[in-house]
């Protein structure tokens, strides 16, 4: 492995998680953070993240539930090859696996129906949508869908066990559209807006169902991330730097 690859060290999780990535180009920002903390899972369970990148979601996981069984997948062999260092960086060797899969190429068997938890921080713009002439190429892989969003779900719904549970995270401006084709995958979907701060719309939300369950969908208040001086808020803090789970719950703050 090459600096050219992996040339940064950061730290998320208040310094628990320790995460090398690429200098340039896509760089795991707070949407991980916050994925990782909606991800419910029981002792023993399976999870897979779709489209790992160099494991920000999947190691934050890690050090918040010790006891599941991770995966992580993408199609760039030096992301998973950045996952692989930063799991023995991290101490989590046996408890996350890479692989190279390509959702373009469909679900392989070995991951059909495998999961109890199947979750993902997709790339957040279709082709049509972007400006991509000052994009390089891993951030332009990263940022602009290769597959249209309902087949990136659908290869999520396919992985997952019948009424195991799907979360991701995406572009609040775009709900309607992530709504509508989730709706046809997955029921009992809670959906959890991000503010930067109160007083502005959400740019992000956290969206949740389970595959094959018949329930309403439900809106949550959400979480705020930043108070008025720029700092994070204290809910925002106990799930960005103290560890907590992001529950879908009646608290904003």
């Amino acid at each position: 492995m090459t600096t050219e690859t992996l040339d940064t060290t950061d730290s998320l999780l208040g310094g628990r998680v320790v995460l090398r990535q690429p200098a340039s180009g896509f760089r795991v920002s707070v949407d991980a953070v916050l994925l990782a903390a909606a991800v419910v899972l029981e002792p023993g369970a399976r999870a897979l993240d779709v489209g790992c990148g160099t494991g920000g979601a999947t190691l934050c996981l890690a050090s918040r539930v010790a006891d599941a069984s991770l995966v992580g997948i993408d199609r760039d062999s030096k992301m998973t090859c950045g996952l692989r260092a930063n799991v023995a960086a991290n101490g989590f060797d046996g408890r996350i696996v890479d692989e190279i899969v390509d959702i373009a190429d469909g679900v392989p068997q070995r991951l059909r129906g495998a999961f109890d938890h199947v979750f993902s921080n997709p790339p957040y713009l279709p082709l049509g949508r972007a400006d991509v002439r000052e994009l390089d190429e891993r951030r332009h892989r990263a940022m602009i869908e290769s597959v249209p969003l309902d087949a990136w779900l659908s290869f999520m719904a396919a992985s997952c066990r019948p009424k195991g549970r799907i979360t991701f995270v995406h572009r609040a401006d775009r709900l309607d559209e992530l709504l509508a084709v989730f709706s046809t995958l997955a029921g009992e979907i809670r959906v959890q807006p991000i503010w930067p701060r109160a007083g502005v719309s959400a740019r992000r939300v956290i969206i949740s169902g389970r595959v094959g369950v018949r329930a309403p969908t439900s809106l949550y208040p959400g979480l705020v991330l930043h108070d008025t001086g720029g700092g994070y808020t204290p809910a925002a803090r106990r799930v960005i730097e103290d560890g907590a789970p992001l529950l879908f719950s009646d608290a904003v703050d």
